[in-house]
């Protein structure tokens, strides 16, 4: 009995180490909704920067996302849209318009009060 007590244990132990460990550490990214249009690549607008273009993210094998990683950008408020780009080799390339701006702000440092009311205690 002690020893099927001591096997469980170790399996749960595991099990929880493995989905501990198997935990995706992502920076944040901008995502839209899916789309069933047949499209290649995303257009970033991130600022009044030049177009980033970044291939779409198949969800499943009729939908695709665009997936921005936005963990780099500075500390401060950002704008950015997007657009669908379908690269055809019969047809070429085709281009959605720009989405609507989705607006964040990137927290920095000063975002956080220092403490106080420092002292000694007992």
């Amino acid at each position: 009995m002690k020893n099927i007590f001591i096997v469980l244990f170790s399996a749960f132990l595991m099990f929880a180490l493995l989905v501990k460990c198997n935990q995706a550490q992502a920076t944040p990214f901008v995502v839209s909704d899916s789309t069933t249009q047949t499209v290649t690549h995303c257009g970033i607008l991130l600022d009044s920067n030049a177009k980033v273009e970044v291939p779409v993210v198949t969800v499943t094998p009729t939908t695709a996302i665009c997936k921005y990683d936005v963990g780099n950008v500075s500390v401060g408020q950002h704008t950015i849209k997007a657009t669908f780009i379908n690269v055809d080799p019969l047809w070429g390339r085709n281009e959605s318009v720009q989405s609507a701006p989705f607006d964040f702000i990137r927290p920095g440092a000063g975002t956080i009060t220092s403490p106080s009311g420092l002292g000694l205690s007992k």
